[in-house]
């Protein structure tokens, strides 16, 4: 199994423990300082009770607070449990009891001002444990009260008064009282109190369903969000082997599964391959061609059926093959991979959980095959037409090739019987094999930059290494071109700036290529006594060059293709000078490998400006 993804699904946190840690053991210090301050406060306005007994229970009540503390930190992760919760409840609810049932007894007993304190463990045993044990809680507490009433009654315990200005507030009640007061918590005091703590209870459970249904919708957003990652992810890349890399180690990872796997079907629909399988042991995959005649349960599935099982049985893992229970794998979920209602494989997820697969999961599973399936089609369709573009590529290389030497010698040729080394040649003669000169430098012109479009493309994915600086490029064109520009007398001339610009990223071939071609459209295209410049320029850590002529322009409505192989714009092509078309591919191609842009601002009769941004060498771009 690769680093990374584990085979389980998300864990849910633990339930917060603040119901049955947090609160109330703050509440207890709260209620400990309480019962201290009435104490001291009644018995500053003159009440008489045994106020060391009261301050007494504070302090007891301070005490089990501190160990309960202790204890709960002490279990740690074991309050997580129900029965590490229950058994904790149990003990608070227990020593809230024993602490206020003393407080009531040394105020007064059944008589006391604060009888109905024993509300509150009574609530807290409603919120905190269950029904049953809540009601067995608030009936102890009732039998504690009535065995202290029978208590004081018979004489075994002594009656605490609140004596107040020689009045006792908290009389001992006789028989017909105890029973009245016993009668009044039973019936008016308890119900209530554990039908609020019920009631907050069942607050409490909504209040928590709520919050597994947020977090359900946290992991469906974050799911939805990892599976627009997969899609930008595959978008990214173009190769069906690693379109297949990247989605199934995102789904397997999204899905905290052990496997995922991908079989596609073969044109003829007779057989599955396995294309790829992550996270999966080799002998799991096992044979890597599946006859689907001879596997009813694939057959399901590309029919359109769903197959998911948290289960494996004997006849379904035979149908896989053994090397799912030799690696203990016990939940599948499979779905077939369609693009426009066509099958053109299976989407396999594997785990070793029993019942891993929820309806969730199966939903979440479908959009993942379909974002895969449609992928592996645009992966299939990227393949084939980089194969048909290579083909082509082999094909023009080796075309020119076999034409370029033939039309190189029938060039030489030419030039030999035009320079009249072989006799005197007629004016009509002369004209024609003027004709054919012309015809043939084009073709010879077109060769060559048909290879070097094509080597170029072969090159397309190599790194460009190396920098060129300006004045050195700068000082090839002026010496390529400044004689042809003379033989037309046009204005010509290439220009620095004063400040020193940075190197240009890449080799200085490739961008001389780029110059070149543009300086030798601009004086083609430029009739006699017109002017070309070629202008260099620092601009946001690029080196700006611009080639501008006042030759015929570009009519507006040719703007679109110039960039297209072979097209040449009308009015160039009524010059009849030798050109194939191909100049400019060669130049927008070199551009795009090199990182950089072009412009083109022109108008027809009134001359053309190519501003081309070549970014600067490393290091370079800030200067």
């Amino acid at each position: 199994m690769a680093a990374g993804v584990t085979d389980t699904a998300p864990i849910s946190p633990l339930p917060s423990l603040d119901p049955y840690v947090r609160w109330p053991v703050s509440a207890r210090w709260a209620a400990a300082g309480l019962i201290a301050f009435a104490a001291l406060a009644a018995w500053g306005a003159g009440v008489s009770f045994p106020l060391f007994g009261m301050l007494l229970v504070a302090a007891a009540l301070l005490a089990a607070n501190a160990w309960l503390r202790q204890w709960s930190q002490r279990l740690g992760d074991r309050l997580g449990t129900p029965e590490g919760r229950a058994r904790f409840a149990r003990w608070q609810v227990a020593l809230d009891s024993a602490a206020l049932w003393a407080a009531v007894y040394l105020s007064g007993g059944l008589g006391s001002p604060v009888l109905f304190a024993l509300l509150v463990p009574a609530c807290c045993a409603a919120l905190l444990l269950p029904a049953p044990q809540a009601w067995g809680a608030g009936t102890g507490i009732l039998a504690a009260l009535a065995l202290t009433g029978l208590a004081e009654l018979a004489g075994w315990l002594p009656h605490q008064p609140l004596i107040f200005r020689g009045e006792d507030l908290a009389p001992a009640p006789d028989a017909w009282g105890t029973a009245a007061a016993l009668a009044r918590f039973a019936a008016f005091g308890l119900p209530i109190a554990l039908l609020a703590g019920a009631i907050l209870r069942r607050l409490q459970r909504r209040l928590a369903a709520l919050e597994r249904e947020r977090e359900a919708q946290a992991r469906f957003h974050h799911q939805l969000q990892t599976l627009f990652s997969i899609l930008e992810t595959i978008g990214s890349t173009h190769t069906l082997e690693q379109v297949l890399e990247t989605a199934t180690a995102e789904t397997a990872r999204v899905m905290h599964v052990k496997g995922i796997s991908v079989k596609l079907l073969s044109e003829d629909g007779r057989f599955l391959r396995y294309a790829a399988a992550f996270g999966l042991p080799e002998h799991v995959i096992g044979e890597n061609r599946v006859e689907v005649a001879r596997s009813p349960l694939n057959r399901r599935i590309i029919e359109g059926e769903p197959f998911v099982t948290g289960r494996l049985a004997e006849r379904e893992s035979f149908q896989f093959g053994e090397a799912l229970s030799e690696a203990q794998i016990q939940s599948v979920l499979f779905l077939p991979l369609k693009v426009d209602g066509r099958v053109i494989g299976i989407l396999g997820a594997y785990c070793a959980k029993p019942d891993r697969f929820s309806a969730d999961d199966v939903a979440f599973f479908r959009l993942a095959a379909k974002i895969v399936a449609i992928a592996l089609e645009n992966a299939r369709a990227y393949d084939a037409v980089k194969t048909l573009s290579n083909e082509r590529n082999w094909f023009m290389m080796k075309v020119a090739h076999n034409l370029r030497a033939p039309l190189a010698g029938m060039v030489s040729i030419l030039d030999v019987v035009r320079g009249r080394y072989l006799g005197g040649l007629t004016d009509d003669q002369d004209e024609y094999l003027r004709r054919l000169d012309r015809r043939a430098r084009t073709m010879l012109s077109m060769i060559n930059e048909l290879l070097t479009l094509s080597r170029n493309r072969d090159r397309r994915q190599e790194a460009l290494g190396g920098s060129t600086v300006p004045a050195d490029l700068a000082r090839r064109v002026q010496r390529t071109f400044q004689d042809r520009a003379a033989e037309k007398r046009l204005a010509f001339r290439v220009e620095l700036p004063a400040e020193e610009l940075p190197p240009i990223r890449g080799p200085l071939e490739t961008i001389e290529q780029i110059l070149e071609n543009l300086v030798s459209n601009a004086v083609k295209y430029t009739p006699d006594e017109g002017s070309v410049a070629v202008r260099f320029s620092k601009a946001d850590g690029t080196v700006r060059i611009e080639v501008g002529d006042t030759g015929i322009g570009i009519p507006h409505q040719d703007r679109p293709r110039l960039f297209t192989e072979f097209f040449r714009a009308e009015n160039a092509r009524a010059m009849e000078v030798v050109g194939t078309g191909l100049g400019l591919a060669i130049v927008k191609e070199n551009i795009d490998k090199l990182g950089g842009r072009i412009v083109v601002e022109s108008e027809e009769g009134a001359g053309t400006l190519f501003v081309v941004h070549l970014p600067a060498a490393a290091g370079e771009e800030k200067r």
